[in-house]
C-alpha cells in the first residue's frame, strides 16, 4: 500500500495518519495467507512513480489528477475505488473574486493576481491550472521576472482560508477551491466573497491497483475495503486517515467522469 505525504516535511505525520488503515488491511489479508508490506510513504509523485515502476506499490490511495497523473506515466497502476473523504463522494472547484470586483468570467483573470492554496493541492491548484489554460489565460508565478502582459501571476497561501483571506483584503484578486472549503469558510470572510466560475465534478478520491496483482488477492482486498466502513475498528481507520468515511465500487457514471478527466489531462500533458 502506498500514499503520497501531503506534509513531506513531516513523514511521520503521514505515518501516524495511515498506520492504522494499513494495519486493519494487513491484518485480515495476513489471515487469508496474503503477506503484506510496510506501508509505503512517497515525499513527491515522482517518488511515487518510481516505486510503483520498480513494483514495489500494489495498492495507491490518491486524489483523481494525481492517479490519472501516475496512470499516464507509469501505465501501471488503474482506477478501481471511490474514497469518501472530508465527507465528500466528489466536488466541484470554485473561482471566487470579491463581490465588489469587475471580474465576472475566466478570461477576466488575464494581468490579474490570483492565490492558490498548494502547488500539491488537486481542487486549490491543479483543477485552476488546467482550467485556466484550457480557457487561454497564462499562469505565472508571481517571482517571475518580468510578468508578461496579460499573463496571470499567482501565488500560494499554504491554506484555503488563508486564499478567502487574501482575496477578502485585496491581497489577490481571485482564488479557487473546491466547494466544501466554500462552506467551511467563515461567514465574515464569505459575505465579502463571490463564485463567478464553477467547473464540472470531480471524484473525491481513488483507490488504484498495480497491474499483475493476482485476482484473488485484489479481490479479497476489495471486500475488505468496502465492507472497513461496517465494524467500528474500520471506522476509526478510516478516519484517521486523512478523514476518509467510505469506499466504494466505481459506478459507470464514476468511470466516465473519470475518463472525462483523463482526457483533459492528456490535452493539457500535449
Amino acid at each position: 500500500m502506498g500514499v503520497v505525504s501531503e506534509r513531506p516535511e513531516y513523514p511521520e505525520l503521514t505515518l501516524e495518519q495511515y498506520q492504522p488503515f494499513h494495519r486493519y488491511l494487513s491484518e485480515r489479508l495476513e489471515a487469508k495467507k496474503v503477506a503484506v508490506g510496510k506501508l509505503g510513504i512517497a515525499a513527491h509523485l515522482s517518488d511515487m512513480r518510481q516505486r510503483i515502476e520498480r513494483g514495489e506499490v500494489d495498492l495507491l490511495l490518491e486524489s483523481l489528477i494525481s492517479t490519472l497523473t501516475l496512470e499516464r506515466q507509469t501505465n501501471r497502476i488503474h482506477p478501481e475505488l471511490l474514497v469518501w473523504r472530508k465527507g465528500q463522494r466528489q466536488y466541484r472547484t470554485l473561482f471566487f473574486a470579491r463581490k465588489d470586483s469587475p471580474i465576472r468570467q475566466l478570461t477576466d483573470l488575464r494581468g490579474k493576481h490570483l492565490v492558490f492554496e498548494s502547488e500539491r493541492s488537486t481542487s486549490a491548484f491543479f483543477i485552476p491550472l488546467i482550467t485556466l489554460e484550457t480557457a487561454g489565460v497564462e499562469l505565472i508565478p508571481t517571482q517571475t521576472d518580468p510578468i508578461r502582459e496579460q499573463a496571470s501571476s499567482y501565488a500560494f497561501a499554504g491554506s484555503e482560508l488563508n486564499q478567502a483571506y487574501w482575496v477578502q483584503r485585496g491581497k489577490a484578486e481571485a482564488g479557487a477551491f473546491n466547494d466544501g472549503d466554500w462552506k467551511r469558510t467563515p461567514d465574515s470572510i464569505r459575505k465579502d466573497l463571490r463564485i463567478f466560475h464553477t467547473t464540472p465534478p470531480i471524484l473525491r478520491y481513488i483507490a488504484s491497483y498495480r497491474d499483475g496483482i493476482p485476482p484473488e488477492t485484489r479481490d479479497a482486498t476489495t471486500r475488505i475495503l468496502v465492507e472497513m466502513s461496517d465494524t467500528e475498528t474500520g471506522r476509526a481507520a478510516l478516519a484517521k486517515a486523512s478523514h476518509i468515511t467510505r469506499i466504494e465500487p466505481l459506478t459507470d457514471t464514476d468511470r466516465a467522469q473519470i475518463e472525462h478527466w483523463r482526457q483533459t489531462l492528456a490535452a493539457h500533458d500535449d
